[in-house]
């Protein structure tokens, strides 16, 4: 596969994360964003409008006119469109969640492996510094044996859309823990290695109106816990991500609330350290860091920090956890198969 420095991307589905992926894609030296399609010809017309390139109604004659694909639309159509991309050579880029079923996810990682097609899945919680900060201080062992890992991310029911019942429909979503809490499954497994079992609570079949929560327990093989807390439960307006990574000599910390600043604290000097990182610089910026590294492992043929299969785990351990929230038992993941 040959892709020049400077690839040409486009951008498939022209919902919101799109409009953030653009933004990216436009700050980048080293890309060059051309096109758009959608379903809709009109929104994939706006983005031409609002960010340059063309837009075009024929998914073939996009493919053929770009180097790389960015897959912005909805989880459901994610198998579709990558196998799509795969049949056309076009390496993919695609938002997570892989897809909706686990069966759906190996179809896909399987058609872009049978042709060497790169299927690299936006992750993108592993591009915040401060999260990277705390796996790169694990792993140089400055925080000791791995312990206990906590994360919060919750919000408010992602309601910008009115006409918009894709977060509604638990059967296309799946809810706050496949939309949402995946994004800490995939950052703790990735810190702490394979997950055993999970156990979970929370309201994905309480059927309340715009209302989800969770609370996930992860047991991982190395002996660690893992915690998760999700919610659509929060007024509008509110959202807070937090982390709590602990190994027996040290703690890394971070709370949204305090704006950029991480607190280490090691056993070894007694000291507390803050690290903090520009929330406008674009070395800083999660979603430009993701993009970048993915064009770099596409250009350079290098591994990327987050492989299809990590995409496919994080779905299968999500899917695990609603597993648990439904009959209230413990899951283990090496059995766990989608029913």
């Amino acid at each position: 596969m040959s892709i020049g420095s400077k690839p040409k991307i486009g951008i498939l589905g022209a919902g919101s994360i799109a409009h953030l992926h653009a933004r990216c894609w436009q700050r980048m030296p080293h890309a060059e964003l051309v096109g758009y399609y959608d379903v809709i010809p009109e929104a994939a017309a706006r983005f031409s409008q609002s960010y340059g390139g063309q837009a075009y109604s024929n998914l073939d004659a996009f493919l053929d006119a770009i180097d790389i694909v960015d897959i912005c639309t909805p989880g459901t159509i994610h198998k579709e469109n990558v196998l799509a991309a795969a049949a056309a050579g076009v390496p993919i880029i695609c938002e997570k969640p892989l897809a909706r079923h686990l069966a759906d996810c190996q179809e896909m990682i399987d058609a872009c492996a049978r042709v060497n097609v790169p299927l690299y899945v936006a992750h993108v919680v592993r591009f915040f510094p401060q999260y990277a900060k705390a796996k790169e201080l694990l792993d140089a062992g400055q925080l000791g044996r791995p312990g206990v890992i906590r994360t919060v991310r919750t919000g408010s029911f992602p309601g910008f859309n009115p006409k918009n019942t894709y977060y509604g429909d638990f059967t296309q979503s799946g809810g706050v823990i496949l939309d949402v809490a995946i994004h800490d499954i995939d950052y703790q497994r990735w810190c702490f290695g394979e997950v055993e079992r999970v156990f979970a609570r929370g309201l994905s079949f309480a059927d309340i109106e715009k209302c989800d929560h969770a609370l996930i327990t992860l047991r991982f093989a190395n002996g660690a816990i893992g915690h998760i807390e999700g919610s659509w439960a929060h007024p509008a307006g509110q959202f807070r991500t937090r982390l709590e990574l602990t190994g027996d000599q040290g703690l890394a910390e971070w709370d949204s609330l305090d704006r950029q600043a991480m607190q280490v604290a090691l056993k070894e000097d007694g000291q507390v350290d803050r690290h903090f990182a520009s929330p406008t610089a674009s070395e800083d910026d999660p979603y430009y860091q993701e993009l970048a590294h993915f064009v770099d492992c596409i250009v350079n043929d290098a591994t990327p920090r987050v492989t299809a299969h990590d995409a496919l785990m994080a779905v299968k351990i999500a899917l695990a956890a609603i597993e648990s929230v439904r009959t209230g038992q413990v899951v283990e993941i090496a059995k766990f198969a989608e029913g």
